[in-house]
């Protein structure tokens, strides 16, 4: 294999890698139905009225979308408290932030597939006779970069709490996302939920990956008995 090729390979296998790395925020961060469950195992509507709470997260959906904002309120479950919860300055202020991440990761994700494609498409229009294989050892170097990612992921994620005031510190140096006990965004949101969230988009990206690497192996495989049976 000529050395331009391994390059465009490992080029196309990192950007492949944030593909599949990114993919499962894109599939959840809207998903209504998987906030709910989210809420019911973290006790959220133990604490604030079910409907206030979804009709709040189509608010924030659609405050990341640039559409609204988050002048709303919720009622607190217990009907003895008669008031109800909204979002401060502070909350708010850390929410744009949140949404202009959210944005960044989004361009990223996008350009990374455009860029994707091209490269693909290079690699299959170059000695289109080893394209098989070239697209299997995509597959399979990508594929091993996200599980090595994951694994690192999911040793840190026993010490969760660490690595969610670390991404914070990395992402927010502002220092905007310390907020009191029983806040909005705490109660809507709070630690276990962070959590969960984080497993479950490993637990979704990690079959992608396995699904890559047995690709990858069955393109090689199959490149191999081509070019014996041309022999």
């Amino acid at each position: 294999m000529k050395t331009y090729t391994k390059i465009l390979i490992a080029a196309a296998s990192i950007i492949l890698s944030v593909v599949i790395f990114f993919a499962p925020l894109g599939l959840h961060i809207f998903n209504a139905d998987f906030y709910n469950k989210l809420y019911a195992e973290n006790n959220v509507f133990k604490s604030l009225e079910s409907n206030g709470v979804q009709k709040m997260t189509l608010d924030i959906f659609e405050f990341f979308k640039y559409r609204g904002d988050l002048r709303g309120d919720v009622r607190y479950s217990d009907p003895i408290r008669s008031s109800v919860a909204f979002f401060t300055d502070n909350e708010i202020s850390h929410m744009k932030d949140v949404r202009e991440l959210l944005k960044n990761i989004f361009i990223i994700f996008l350009v990374s597939l455009a860029a994707l494609i091209l490269l693909i498409m290079t690699l299959i229009f170059t000695d289109k006779r080893k394209t098989l294989r070239k697209i299997g050892f995509l597959c399979l170097w990508s594929s091993s970069i996200v599980l090595f990612i994951f694994l690192i992921f999911y040793i840190l994620s026993n010490n969760f709490s660490y690595l969610f005031d670390s991404f914070h510190a990395a992402f927010f140096p502002q220092g905007n996302f310390m907020f009191p006990e029983g806040s909005l965004l705490i109660t809507l949101f709070p630690f276990g939920f962070f959590y969960q969230y984080f497993i479950r988009l490993i637990m979704c990206s990690s079959p992608a990956a396995l699904v890559f690497i047995i690709a990858g192996v069955v393109c090689i495989f199959v490149q191999n008995k081509i070019e014996k049976g041309q022999n």
